[in-house]
């Protein structure tokens, strides 16, 4: 049985003059140990749906079941107990500044009414978890914006959750910053069983930390799966348009792998190579080439070098597929 699931959720806003509909009959199941990502452009509906994972907005219509209940079905007191297995984590941190990090990870254990003693020394165990044991007493105005979300993730962490949402969590973030942060998120994952749910528009934080994918395009689920079938061979416009859209970005370092791929009479004055790298936003290195034209045709093959990353030598792979050219696997001793 999934431990999220999100079935035909529909959320509408209604306003003086307009009706939004922010999400409409998305349907979801999320497995215990999952970090699932949930991606879409900026307006698509993915903040909305991950208030309504944790009832902060009621759906309009459908149903979301934790761990085997149904959120619509609890009383104010049991949702309240079932939202402490439901921990958030926010963009711009939310930490309380009078507190230090100590009271801020303190925070919700005291609303939940532990005693002293046992929050002291929870405290002590996730400060180690997150590396701020030497931070301990410092407010969040002189704490960077990574270690201000550490000390949110701590807090995240006090109750003992079985799910963390994170809206947006790394997009304030610099790059390395992120990659520290990610990487903090993938430990508690792994050493805690804790299941992740990563709503972002990054595609970088889905391919680096997540197993399964979700893509919101306007308000509707385009696609899901994991992240791995998703981002190579993608089905939808929204996925495509998402998976593709990002001209120059990193694309890592090549590695040993080779394909060659075969002219059997497609148009020469297509410039597939080129187009391949900007559209999948990736490096190849052609290392040996011997093409004709005959008759504005295209005739014999290419040697590529691939990147190192398996899901970008998977995207290059079917983009060129889409193309219709023929794709075979090149052992690298006899590249000729």
């Amino acid at each position: 049985m999934p431990l999220i699931e999100l079935k035909h959720l529909t959320k509408t806003f209604k306003g003086k003059t307009q009706t939004v509909e922010a999400l409409r009959d998305v349907s979801l199941s999320i497995n215990q140990g999952d970090i699932y990502g949930i991606i879409g452009m900026s307006g698509a509906g993915k903040s909305t749906l991950v208030r309504c994972i944790n009832f902060l907005e009621r759906p309009t219509s459908g149903s979301v079941v934790i761990d085997g209940k149904d959120l619509a079905a609890l009383s104010g007191k049991e949702l309240r107990q079932l939202r402490q297995q439901v921990s958030m984590i926010f963009q711009h941190f939310n930490l309380l500044q009078q507190r230090d990090v100590r009271g801020n990870i303190a925070f919700a254990m005291e609303i939940a009414g532990m005693k002293r003693a046992q929050i002291d020394k929870r405290i002590d165990e996730l400060l180690e978890i997150v590396g701020l044991t030497e931070r301990q007493h410092n407010y969040p105005s002189q704490l960077s914006g990574g270690q201000q979300q550490r000390v949110a993730i701590a807090r995240a962490l006090s109750t003992n959750p079985k799910i963390i949402l994170c809206d947006e969590a790394t997009s304030a973030l610099d790059p390395t910053t992120t990659t520290s942060i990610l990487n903090l998120l993938r430990d508690i994952n792994r050493k805690l069983g804790i299941t992740i749910v990563i709503i972002t528009h990054e595609m970088s934080v889905v391919e680096s930390i997540c197993t399964h994918v979700a893509i919101i395009d306007d308000g509707l689920l385009a696609e899901s799966g994991t992240v791995e079938s998703v981002f190579s061979q993608p089905k939808s416009v929204a996925a495509k348009k998402l998976i593709f859209r990002t001209i120059g970005a990193d694309s890592g370092t090549l590695g040993e792998r080779l394909i060659r791929i075969v002219f059997e009479g497609n148009t020469s004055n297509e410039p597939i190579i080129a187009d391949l790298v900007m559209q999948c936003h990736v490096q190849v290195n052609i290392l040996y080439a011997d093409t004709r034209d005959v008759g504005g045709k295209a005739y014999g093959y290419m040697i590529l070098q691939l990147p190192e990353d398996r899901l970008q030598q998977e995207k290059v792979i079917y983009y060129l597929k889409t193309r219709n050219l023929r794709v075979e696997e090149e052992d690298a001793s006899h590249a000729h």
